[in-house]
């Protein structure tokens, strides 16, 4: 086991007290960007920097925002820029007849379920489409983002 300094010890119980504190309350937000973002002793981005918080952490805000800035208390004081920050909560799942085309160039939309059939239109690669049903030939009916058909094979569950 590696040797652990009891300062070091002390800061992780801190750190991770400060992070109950931030998700416990209402004012929880979690900061966006992997990257982290920078905390300012002021709302503007002339605001001395403080520190920085890394991406994934959550932060607890005291009121609304300034000016697109919003004041935090932990893990540290001072403000942070609005639109580094989203919810708490966790994301809901995808609904079930969600699925991501999983296609590298994309995939074809058809009016009916035959290759023959005239073309729809086309989805990218890694875009959401909803589908209706999925028939025994291989097909999927979609109605999002376009009303038609495509090959089921190409298709894989929505993340």
């Amino acid at each position: 086991m590696p040797f652990v300094s009891a300062n070091a010890q002390n800061l992780n119980l801190v750190n991770n007290k400060e992070n109950q504190l931030a998700q416990a309350a209402d004012n929880c937000r979690r900061v966006f960007p992997p990257e982290g973002v920078y905390v300012h002793t002021q709302p503007t981005v002339y605001g001395s920097i403080i520190g920085s918080i890394a991406g994934g952490r959550y932060v607890r805000i005291e009121s609304e925002n300034i000016n697109d800035w919003i004041p935090i208390s932990i893990p540290l004081k001072g403000y942070v820029f609005a639109g580094y920050l989203t919810s708490c909560a966790p994301a809901p799942p995808p609904p079930p007849n969600c699925r991501q085309v999983a296609a590298t160039n994309g995939i074809y939309v058809y009016q009916q379920p035959l290759a023959q059939s005239p073309i729809v239109g086309f989805i990218a690669s890694g875009r959401y489409v909803m589908i209706k049903n999925r028939s025994s030939n291989g097909w999927a009916s979609i109605s999002i983002p376009l009303k038609g058909y495509v090959f089921a094979n190409y298709l894989s569950e929505c993340s």
